[in-house]
Formats: C-alpha cells, sequence, structure tokens
C-alpha cells in the first residue's frame, strides 16, 4: 500500500517492525522505541494540510502498539486509516480491538480486504463503522503470457506456501500419492520454505513417488515468476486460522492459473467458477482428484488460462481504482 501512496504524494513512512533475527529479549523494546518515533513523526507533521495517519493492523500482543499509535493520531487530528490483514482477532473478540475502536473513535476509518471480513468484524465487535474494502489483487500486477503455448500431456499441479502442516502440506503431499496410485498423468511442484520435520516429511514422499514430485525449496523473483508459468492449477489445502487473503492465490491467478483452496477468511471471494472450493477436511484430496481427472492439459486448458488471466487484469483494476478512490489518488 506504502508504494500506491507514494505514487503522486509526498508519504513519510516509519517501520515500526523488530529488525528480523533480534534476540526475543530485545523484540519489544526496539519495536517500542520505532512506535514512539512514528508517534514523535506524527507530532512534527500535525500541521500539514491534507495528512492522514495510514496503518496496518497488528495481531495478538502488537495490538498494543497499533493503539498506542492510534490514540497519539486521535488527539492530533489526523484521518486514521486502519488496515486489516488478518482474521486472529475477527472470529474472536480481543479487548485490545476495542481499545483501538474506543481510541479511533470517529476519526478511524478501517479498510478490510473483503466483504466477509468487514461482515465478521462488524458482527463481533457489535458496532457500525466507516470502512472500505481494498483487495490484497491491488498489489499484484497482472502477468503477460511468456512463449507460445506448452500443450503437455501431464496436468502440472503446484503449492508455494511457508510448508507447514498448518497450510496444508500434509494435505498437498498426499493428494500427490493419491494421484500417482490412481494413475493420473499429474506432476507436482511444491515450492517454499520447510522446516525439519517438513522437510522429512517431503523428502519421503519423493521417495515414495519419484519423479511425480518436484520440491524446488524457497523461490525468489525470476523462479518464483517461473514456477507459476509451468504449473496449470495452484493448490493451497490451508487449514491456517487466521488466514485473510493469500497473495500467493492471486499470483497464480495472475499467470492464468486455476486454483483449488479451501474455505478460509476471505478466499471464497478470491476464487470463481474455474476454481474449486474444497473442504478442510478429509474430503479434500477425493474432491480435488474428482476436479482434476477430468481437467486433460491441451488447447482447452490453454484457452482457460487466457480466460483466467484476463479475468484477474479485470480484477487488480478494480482493487487499484479502489485504492485511489479510497484515498482520492490521481490515476
Amino acid at each position: 500500500m506504502i508504494a500506491l501512496l507514494e505514487e503522486g504524494n509526498s508519504v513519510t513512512s516509519r517501520n515500526v517492525s523488530p529488525p528480523f533475527g533480534k534476540l526475543s529479549l530485545l523484540k519489544h523494546p526496539i519495536k517500542l522505541s520505532r512506535v514512539l518515533r512514528a508517534c514523535r513523526q506524527l507530532f512534527r507533521d500535525r500541521k500539514h494540510d491534507n495528512q492522514i495517519c495510514y496503518l496496518a493492523c497488528e495481531g495478538g500482543r502488537g495490538l498494543l502498539y497499533t493503539a498506542l499509535i492510534v490514540l497519539v493520531a486521535r488527539l492530533l487530528a489526523y484521518p486514521i486509516y486502519l488496515h486489516h490483514h488478518s482474521f486472529s482477532y475477527i472470529g474472536r473478540a480481543s479487548l485490545l480491538m476495542r481499545c483501538v475502536l474506543a481510541f479511533g473513535g470517529s476519526r478511524l476509518r478501517h479498510i478490510f480486504l473483503c466483504d466477509v471480513m468487514r461482515d465478521s468484524f462488524t458482527d463481533t465487535y457489535e458496532r457500525r463503522m466507516r470502512s472500505n474494502i481494498v483487495s490484497n489483487a491491488a498489489f499484484v500486477v497482472p502477468t503477460e503470457q511468456n512463449g507460445a503455448p506448452q500443450y503437455r500431456t501431464t496436468l502440472v499441479i503446484g503449492m508455494l506456501s511457508n510448508l507447514t502442516t498448518e497450510k496444508g502440506l500434509d494435505t498437498f503431499l498426499d493428494l500427490t500419492r493419491q494421484a500417482r496410485h490412481e494413475s493420473l498423468p499429474v506432476r507436482a511442484i511444491l515450492a517454499g520454505p520447510a522446516g525439519p520435520g517438513e522437510r522429512a516429511a517431503i523428502d519421503a514422499a519423493v521417495m515414495e513417488v519419484g519423479d511425480a514430485l518436484d520440491y524446488r525449496g524457497a523461490l525468489y523473483d525470476d523462479a518464483k515468476a517461473a514456477f507459476y508459468r509451468e504449473i496449470d492449477v495452484f493448490v493451497l489445502p490451508t487449514a491456517y486460522g487466521n488466514e485473510a487473503q493469500p497473495l500467493v492465490i492471486f499470483e497464480a491467478k495472475a499467470a492464468g492459473s486455476a486454483v483449488i483452496s479451501t474455505d478460509r477468511g476471505c478466499i471464497r471471494k478470491q476464487l470463481d467458477e474455474n476454481d474449486l472450493l474444497a473442504p478442510a477436511d478429509d474430503e479434500f484430496v477425493p474432491t480435488a482428484l474428482a476436479w482434476l481427472s477430468v481437467m486433460a492439459p491441451g488447447l482447452e486448458l490453454d484457452a482457460r488460462r487466457g480466460v483466467i488471466r484476463q479475468a484477474y487484469r479485470a480484477r487488480h483494476a478494480k482493487a487499484r481504482a479502489a485504492v485511489n478512490a479510497l484515498f482520492d489518488l490521481e490515476e
């Protein structure tokens, strides 16, 4: 969001996150110091015209710092834009979030990722509020098709995430095993950082299914873009309780991939008729296999990729327009 705000606007940004890798005993003192510097910056800039205070809402104990910034901004008469990225305080009411709402008062405007998030927040805290919806699609740029269509005889599925059980690693490995067991023409590519236990599970699956599973580790930049170009279907069987609106789903759709995922957070709103919303239980694998079994690679699938890419381009444009309207930015 900061990058979009900087397009044609004067922006002062303050990073209030503690440095990565610092000892846990230093985390909160460093963070508090940075939050206080951000509050001091608000005081310095208070007399400038058309100033706003924009901040991403933290979760858990981090709401203490959010509440402090919101309180200072209100005392200094800033319009406050609070951007929500987590369901951690939405599924269950948080006393700290109630403090944020009380401190912000009428100066507070909420930015939600989808109407599901907005409605759930409203139900949890039982109050009406000023709000806008800005999808994460605003921050994932559409991609163009590179090179000639590739008419494969094997369907390629892929998963890219922090590879944990909560994010669906075990389910993806089971899907790959079962596809191999049923002799489906499916090849799987797995990407993302994995801990020792998760890496052992991946290695065991590779030993079992052979070249039907390709683990590539953490991917960045060109390697990440190549991953999305190579797959036909992106699979994210997440069971993460605080899942909001995963950027990886939009990245996959921007590249033209269909998506199979579960009904968590705003994911239902990310998917469309080209995708599959699967149950987050023991039925995920059979449901996904049945859907994949009728998706043959070839001309029809390549045409489908073009449709998905075009639909995402329109979604991105709509999300960017929502940002511009929210802050009254120039196109």
